[in-house]
């Protein structure tokens, strides 16, 4: 944490050329007067509540603390003005989103949760199967909060592999797979942040210390072949990921509060590992949001310590240390 708020005090450096010309403080050097840390304070008060409103990322009073630390040498005009102008502008704006990209938890890896994703293996096979029947011949995911991609690109291994073994998708030489047309896999990652969507896009991941690969099984190597080095001096090993995975990926920047889905009709939804950072009221608001983007019969799966806002609306489907939910198929 104390990383990422290092990050925030340079992105409200690069905010300032942004703001109106403002006089210096009569009291700047004169010693804090009491009134003037009541003003921070509420200052700091508004910049907190304004920052849960536009990402619902909730505020603690430790990490109140810690960006007041952190803004500590901001003058307090300055700093007023900026939290000012950030509370007039849409939760859209640049200046937004480089403030809730500096906040926002960006940790993943390949495979991540292997026992959700041996329930979620268990049941592509079925929605395989109802999709045939259907005549819709295709597989569509949502990684919601993907961060730099893996999970996104985890979730399109997997529904290749499903559709391979129903036999509706060939092996190809390079080690990745191929649908038979009809069939097609189209899987959405989504992120509030810019930064990481473009480390997303790149598929392109070093491979020492605690990365990407960390977990990942032995067998599903192939999928990430070594890429050439370019001769730098200290480059490390990187991966990139197989064209005939990367090809069923698209990514999108997508606030999780908004009203409404980035698309509908979704098979699976994978929100994990978001919801812990929200406040209670935005986490309600993501499940009305995810609810609309399943279609009937498709599975959510959260991250091990979330619950349901709305549990009569699914049915529970059980694994080995895993659990996934189903939006119920109403009648009429």
């Amino acid at each position: 944490m104390e990383e990422i708020l290092r990050d925030l005090q340079l992105a409200m450096a690069a905010h300032r050329t942004a703001l109106a010309e403002i006089p210096p403080s009569p009291t700047a050097a004169a010693a804090v007067r009491p009134v003037e840390v009541d003003r921070r304070q509420a200052v700091m008060h508004q910049l907190a509540r304004d920052i849960e409103r536009v990402s619902g990322i909730e505020i603690t009073g430790t990490t109140q603390a810690k960006l007041g630390r952190v803004l500590t040498s901001v003058d307090l005009v300055e700093l007023a003005a900026w939290a000012n102008r950030l509370h007039r502008l849409p939760g859209d704006d640049g200046e937004w989103l480089s403030l809730i990209e500096s906040l926002t938890v960006h940790e993943t890896f390949f495979h991540r949760d292997r026992s959700q994703l041996e329930l979620l293996a268990l049941i592509l096979p079925e929605i395989i199967a109802a999709a045939a029947r259907d005549g819709r011949y295709s597989l569509r995911l949502w990684s919601a909060g993907c961060a730099t991609g893996e999970e996104a690109y985890t979730l399109a291994i997997l529904a290749l592999q499903a559709l391979r073994d129903a036999g509706f998708a060939d092996q190809a030489g390079d080690g990745g797979i191929i649908c038979r047309p009809p069939w097609r896999v189209d899987v959405l990652g989504s992120d509030i942040s810019r930064l990481v969507l473009a480390q997303a896009k790149a598929a392109v991941y070093p491979t020492e210390g605690l990365s990407a690969f960390r977990d990942l099984p032995s067998k599903l190597q192939r999928c990430f072949p070594v890429l050439p080095k370019t001769g730098e001096v200290g480059e490390t090993e990187r991966r990139g990921v197989l064209p005939s995975v990367r090809r069923h990926v698209r990514f999108r920047q997508f606030n999780l509060l908004s009203s409404a889905p980035p698309d509908i009709g979704f098979d699976v939804v994978l929100c994990r590992n978001v919801l812990i950072y929200l406040t209670t009221p935005a986490r309600i608001a993501v499940h009305a949001m995810v609810k609309q983007a399943l279609r009937p019969g498709g599975y959510l799966l959260l991250g091990p310590t979330d619950s349901l806002a709305e549990p009569a609306a699914y049915e529970v489907r059980w694994g080995a240390g895993a659990v996934a939910y189903a939006l119920k198929i109403r009648d009429g």
